[in-house]
Order: C-alpha cells, then sequence, then structure tokens
C-alpha cells in the first residue's frame, strides 16, 4: 500500500554510452556511415603521423644533397627543391601513410568497435579492447626514428575511430535495409570487378588505362611525384639510389662500391652531417654497422649494406605494417567495403527512383567498357595469334595496344618502330618495354624522342630502355636526364639506369 499514488520507477539503464538516438533501431547504413567517418578521422591522424616522417626524411635527404653536390657526384634532387622544402609537397606525400596505415587501422577498430555496435552501448569492457587495439595499431606503423610519437599516434588511433564512430550513430538512425535487394546490388556491383579479373586484367592493364585518361594520368602523376619522398621512409640503404656513408678516416680499402655511393672518411664518422649511416670495426659513439677486424676490404661482399639493413633499419617494422596492407588483404577487404557501400546507397536510391538507379547502374558498369573490350580482344588474339599482324597495323588503338602488351615480341622491327611514335602513350610504353628487351641500338633515336613526352611513364621507361641498349649516346641521354629532368621519379629512374651501365662513386676525405 506504501507504493499507491507514486509514480513507478524507470527502468534502470544499462551502464555505457548509449551508440543510437532514442527509440532508434540498429541499421546497416548507419554503421557504414559511421565507419567511414572513423576510417577518416584515422587517414587524418595517419597523414600526420607521415607529415612528421617525411619532414625528417626530407631534412636528411636535403643534407645528403648538399654533401653529394660539395664532392661534384650527382645531386638529384636538390636541397631547395618544392619536393623536400614546400609543405604542400610533404603533405602530398604524407598522404601515402594515410591512406595506407590510416586504413589499415582504421579496420582494426572496426572489428574491436563491432560488438559495441551491436549492443548499442559502449562500456567498459570496450575501452579495454581499445587499448588493445592502440598496441596493434602502434605495432604495425612502428618506427624507431621515432619511438614516442609511434606509440602515441598508434594508442590515438582507436580514440579518433571511436570518437567519430560514435559520434555518427548517436546522430544517425537510419533507415532499415531490404536485404534481398542489397544482396542483388552486391552482385551487380562486385560483378563487373571479377569478370575483369577473369578475363585477364591485371595491375598493368590498370596503369596503362590511367595513362590513357587525362584525369586518371594526371593521379598517376601526382602519385609518382611524390612517392620518393615517402618511400625513403621505408627504404632500406641497399634499396636506396644514393647513400652517403661515412668511416673511419684510417679505413683505406674500401672494396665494393655500389652505384651512388659516396664513402666519406672522417676523424669522427659520427659527426658527418648527411651520412645516411656510419661504419666501424670497433665502436662509435652513434649507431653504425659493425664489420669484422680481418684486414680485409671494409665492403667485401658488399656486406656493409646487408648489415645496414640489420643494424641501420629503424622502420623494419613500419614497412612490415605496410607489407600487411598491400599483401596480406586489408586493401582489398578495404575495397569490396567500398564497393558494398556503394550497393548500399543504390538500394536506397531504388526506394525513391528507378530512373536515377538506372542511370547510376549505367555510368558504374560503363567505367569498366575500356576493360571489358580490352579483355575480349586479348582474349581472341590469344586464341588466334595470327592476328599479331592485323592488331598492330590497325587503325584502332585498343587493337594495338593489345598486339603489344599480349604478344610484343611477335612484332616485326617496322611496327614496334611505328609504335615508338604512336599517338597513344600507353602504345608507346609497351613498345618502350619491348626495344629495351631487343637491345637494338637502330631503336636508340625513336627512344630518344621518348624522352621529352610529357607523361612521366612514358619517360621513365625511355631510361629504361636506354640502359638496356647500353650505348655511349644512350648513358649520355641518361646523365642529362638524371641532371635535367623535371621530374624527380625520372631523374631517378635515369640515374638507376646509366648505374647499370658506368657506376658513380666516390671515396673522399672530409677535411676537419
Amino acid at each position: 500500500m506504501s507504493g499507491i499514488g507514486r509514480d513507478a520507477s524507470p527502468p534502470a539503464q544499462a551502464p555505457g554510452l548509449a551508440l543510437r538516438p532514442q527509440g532508434a533501431a540498429r541499421t546497416v547504413n548507419a554503421w557504414y556511415l559511421a565507419t567511414f567517418c572513423g576510417a577518416l578521422a584515422c587517414i587524418v591522424l595517419m597523414t600526420v603521423y607521415g607529415l612528421i616522417l617525411v619532414g625528417l626524411h626530407a631534412d636528411m635527404i636535403r643534407a645528403e644533397s648538399i654533401l653529394l653536390g660539395r664532392f661534384g657526384m650527382t645531386v638529384l634532387v636538390a636541397p631547395d627543391d618544392p619536393h623536400l622544402v614546400s609543405f604542400t609537397h610533404r603533405l602530398s606525400s604524407a598522404l601515402f601513410f594515410g591512406l595506407t596505415l590510416g586504413v589499415q587501422n582504421a579496420m582494426v577498430c572496426m572489428v574491436v568497435t563491432l560488438p559495441a555496435w551491436l549492443s548499442g552501448r559502449l562500456n567498459r569492457y570496450d575501452a579495454a579492447t581499445a587499448v588493445c587495439a592502440g598496441l596493434a595499431c602502434t605495432y604495425l606503423i612502428f618506427s624507431g626514428e621515432l619511438p614516442v610519437t609511434s606509440v602515441v599516434m598508434g594508442l590515438l588511433c582507436p580514440v579518433f575511430f571511436t570518437g567519430a564512430w560514435a559520434f555518427v550513430l548517436r546522430r544517425c538512425g537510419g533507415t532499415p535495409v531490404n536485404w534481398k535487394r542489397f544482396a542483388l546490388f552486391c552482385a551487380f556491383i562486385v560483378s563487373p570487378v571479377m569478370v575483369t579479373v577473369a578475363m585477364g586484367s591485371s595491375f598493368m592493364n590498370v596503369r596503362d588505362a590511367m595513362i590513357a585518361w587525362p584525369i586518371l594520368a594526371a593521379v598517376s602523376d601526382f602519385y609518382y611525384d611524390h612517392t620518393l619522398l615517402s618511400a625513403d621512409v621505408i627504404k632500406t640503404p641497399a634499396m636506396r639510389t644514393q647513400n652517403v656513408v661515412a668511416v673511419e678516416q684510417e679505413e683505406r680499402r674500401i672494396g665494393h662500391s655500389p652505384h651512388g655511393t659516396l664513402w666519406v672518411r672522417a676523424k669522427d664518422p659520427c659527426s658527418v652531417q648527411g651520412a645516411r649511416f656510419s661504419v666501424t670495426r670497433d665502436t662509435l659513439p652513434c649507431p653504425a654497422v659493425a664489420v669484422p677486424k680481418d684486414g680485409l676490404p671494409l665492403n667485401l661482399g658488399n656486406r656493409v649494406f646487408e648489415g645496414a639493413q640489420e643494424s641501420s633499419d629503424p622502420n623494419r617494422l613500419l614497412r612490415s605494417g605496410l607489407g600487411v596492407f598491400f599483401r596480406l588483404g586489408p586493401m582489398v577487404i578495404m575495397t569490396m567495403l567500398l564497393l558494398s557501400w556503394l550497393a548500399l546507397g543504390l538500394e536506397r536510391v531504388s526506394r525513391r527512383s528507378l530512373l536515377a538507379t538506372a542511370a547510376v547502374a549505367t555510368a558504374y558498369v560503363s567505367l569498366f567498357a575500356p576493360l571489358f573490350t580490352g579483355s575480349y580482344l586479348a582474349m581472341q588474339l590469344r586464341r588466334n595469334p595470327a592476328k599479331i599482324i592485323e592488331f598492330a597495323a590497325s587503325d584502332t588503338e585498343q587493337k594495338r595496344y593489345i598486339a603489344v602488351a599480349t604478344y610484343p615480341g611477335a612484332i616485326g622491327d617496322e611496327a614496334l618502330a611505328a609504335m615508338l611514335r604512336d599517338a597513344s602513350k600507353r602504345v608507346r610504353v609497351n613498345a618502350l618495354v619491348e626495344a629495351g628487351e631487343r637491345r637494338n641500338p637502330k631503336c636508340l633515336p625513336l627512344v630518344e624522342e621518348n624522352m621529352t613526352d610529357p607523361q612521366l611513364n612514358v619517360r621513365t621507361k625511355a631510361c629504361w630502355t636506354l640502359g638496356r641498349i647500353g650505348t655511349g649516346r644512350s648513358l649520355e641521354l641518361l646523365r642529362k636526364a638524371a641532371r635535367t629532368d623535371p621530374s624527380w621519379y625520372v631523374r631517378d629512374y635515369a640515374y638507376a639506369a646509366a648505374g647499370r651501365m658506368m657506376p658513380e662513386t666516390m671515396v673522399v676525405a672530409l677535411e676537419e
């Protein structure tokens, strides 16, 4: 009787933070949107992390370039080059880490937040799993050059992801999904991708297609123009095009000297500004590659650079983390998630307008039309290789491309010469590769013409071909390109090709 006239007690709320608006049901489209926003947060965070890393390496390359120029070696990127000093260029290079490590860490966070989405609340258990996710992210991005920064950024990834993810979920109720229609659209979206793969399309076909389309060619150029600075972060010394190595003053016998190596003798190797690493037969107060006191040449059997891969490779975990992204599935999984999100969008559009749905679907399929056609023509040529002459001389660009990309060795010298002057950049790229395989000096004038092409992919393949032809004129052209080409990427390519013909290396003494 004591309870008569009193309001009933409200039901006890489950502990934790609610992830849905009051009364809203759990919906997949809200999860997709929240996950996308969480991934963007991780991408931003990892881009900032990449900006710190590329800034550090830009300063290292600048110091190295000053030393290379001081002693008369080829300087591939000047100390004041915009790619090293411009914030915009550094940020563009840092995007590589944002779009790889950021996406990969977002996937880790996506997995650990799934129980919270299913339950509709964040609780203490989710905080514990977030710490585990932070440790996993730290492992995937760890740099020995910036250990504290790596740990901080790794632990912050789940915080950034969950913050953006929960913010969207709490404000986005979403609408229920028609699962049958969603499955149908998923099959529709994935089918063109699977068909092109089944028909024999490869990464090289995609690369060549990007060269052929102006907008995608600009994206390709942007990537290659900014890849060398970000790549310097993860490369071992043996993988780099140029290295400055500091050695002790009394060291006289260097031994094998890889192309692009400047050996600097100094009383104190640790003090050499611009040296990528030091070498010692005893001990040094700085990180150094140790070689035995055996009286043999310092770099006998390239042991200095092999040792540097073990002892002077602070970013091996970071490199392995990127390897996980590219080789072990995260890139494919994220692509499938994006495609399924597109299918979800089509499912929603179909509720409002079938005409709009048909228009979007048609536009999507049309993107694959060139690959479909190319794959079909390639299948025809494989079934009847005798058509190679017809394809190579065709007025249709796609047939000429299929001929040189499928059976380049079967193309006659005259047809190959015509292809080296073809209006199509992707035809010329593949023709240049074949010319390099043949190593015919008669192709040299045509290859030289391609050294001034606006498309950097054409110029890099021309450099490779010149290195394969291997004449004195080839070397002259490569040395000129290594010093004057407007693209750092092409200069790097030309320098490497020239080094296969006549290595550039030097041993100098640093005045104290």
